[in-house]
This record gives structure tokens, C-alpha cells and sequence, in this order.
């Protein structure tokens, strides 16, 4: 950690009025109402909530927008999403309807739409800080029971995931300009945290990469 960036993070904390969002914040809500708060999908059905907010839609629809807001480093996967509006019925959060399709009156699929709970339960996981998800980069449990003798296919598998990562940053590159819309806004900080990750992420490839290059060399 550079020097300045320590220096923010103590001159932050103690600078800073505290804010409404709180990692309590769920300890002092009711069990029933943060339920659907729970689990590694929380973030995508807090997501599908306020997709249903804006305007409802079948699972398809909902799945296309939600891979178009996120961006292309997500993997929404449409019968997960199914999965997740089901979640989000039974807790009373959503509700479907079989509608006729706009491109066969005859045939029907369900839609779905917010309740008088969903924009309540919208505003309480904008106001939670969820707690951080722990690391599971397969790269990494790989490189933690490594051999010396496996150090060419660790190498290979850096520079593939350095390259994988390199070509996401170039699809999430964040725009330059000013955003038009509060939506543009919030797309483009999107991108904006999605790349700086990946960018982080090639760093710490081409490092490990360096080192374990110096490494080999050093024991020949």
C-alpha cells in the first residue's frame, strides 16, 4: 500500500460524519424484511428489484437488462435470473402474471412486477453495506499448493487470465465525457469500478509473472 494512499484512508476515516449506511443495519431491521439479503446473489436480485422498479418485465427482458446495466464482466445467466425472480415472489417482493407476448397474442409468458415492498426493500440494501465476498480466484487456491515443477503451467494460466482480464477492461473502459442522465451516471461509475478492478487484477498477474520468473532464474 503506497504511502499517500495510507494517508488517505487514516485522514478519510477520521475526517468523514458518519453515514446512515452501517453493516448493523440489517441487525436492526425485521428477519422477514432482509431475508432476500442474504447469500453470494444478493447483489443481483437487490439489481432485479430496482430493474422491476423501473418497469416490469418477462425473465428474458429482465435478463438482457440486467447483463446490459452490469456490463460484460457479469455472467447473467437467464435461468438464473428465473431462479432469482422466484426468490424475490416468495418473499413478497415481486409478483407474475401470465400476459400475452407482444409478438403472439396467443401464447403468454409471465411478467413480473414490483409490490408495494419492493421499493422499501430497495432502500434498505442501499442503505446496507453487505459484507465483503471472500477472494475465490481459482488462479489463486492453484498457486497456493503450487510445486516448483508446476511453475510452466502457472505461468501459462497468469498470462491467460492477464489477457483475459485485458480484453474486459477494453469492453468496460469508462467513458471520458459528462454523463446526460443520472442512469449514464451511474452505468459509467459501473464500468469505472468494474475496470479499475481488472487493472489491479493484470497488476497483480504481470507481478507474480516478474517474480516467479526471478525466481527460476535465481535457482538454476
Amino acid at each position: 500500500m503506497s504511502e499517500s494512499f495510507d494517508k488517505r484512508c487514516h485522514s478519510d476515516v477520521l475526517s468523514e460524519p458518519p453515514t446512515r449506511l452501517r453493516r448493523g443495519v440489517m441487525a436492526s431491521a425485521s428477519p422477514e424484511k432482509t431475508r432476500w439479503m442474504r447469500g453470494p446473489s444478493t447483489p443481483l436480485r437487490g439489481a432485479l428489484l430496482g430493474l422491476l422498479l423501473e418497469r416490469p418485465g418477462h425473465g428474458g427482458d429482465l435478463a438482457n437488462r440486467l447483463a446490459a446495466r452490469l456490463g460484460e464482466t457479469w455472467r447473467v445467466d437467464t435461468n438464473d435470473v428465473y431462479r432469482l425472480l422466484e426468490q424475490l415472489e416468495k418473499t413478497g417482493l415481486a409478483v407474475s402474471r401470465d400476459e400475452p407476448k407482444r409478438s403472439n397474442q396467443r401464447r403468454t409468458h409471465l411478467v413480473y412486477r414490483p409490490t408495494e415492498e419492493t421499493s422499501e426493500a430497495l432502500t434498505l440494501w442501499m442503505e446496507t453495506l453487505l459484507p465483503r465476498e471472500p477472494v475465490r480466484l481459482g488462479l489463486q487456491a492453484k498457486l497456493s499448493v503450487a510445486r516448483q515443477q508446476d511453475a510452466p503451467r502457472v505461468l501459462i494460466a497468469l498470462r491467460a487470465y492477464e489477457r483475459e482480464c485485458l480484453v474486459l477492461a477494453h469492453l468496460v473502459s469508462p467513458t471520458d465525457g459528462h454523463a446526460r442522465s443520472w442512469a449514464a451516471l451511474c452505468m459509467d461509475c459501473t464500468r469505472d469500478a468494474v475496470y479499475a478492478q481488472l487493472q489491479t487484477e493484470v497488476d497483480w498477474a504481470t507481478r507474480t509473472r516478474r517474480r516467479i520468473h526471478e525466481f527460476l532464474e535465481r535457482s538454476l
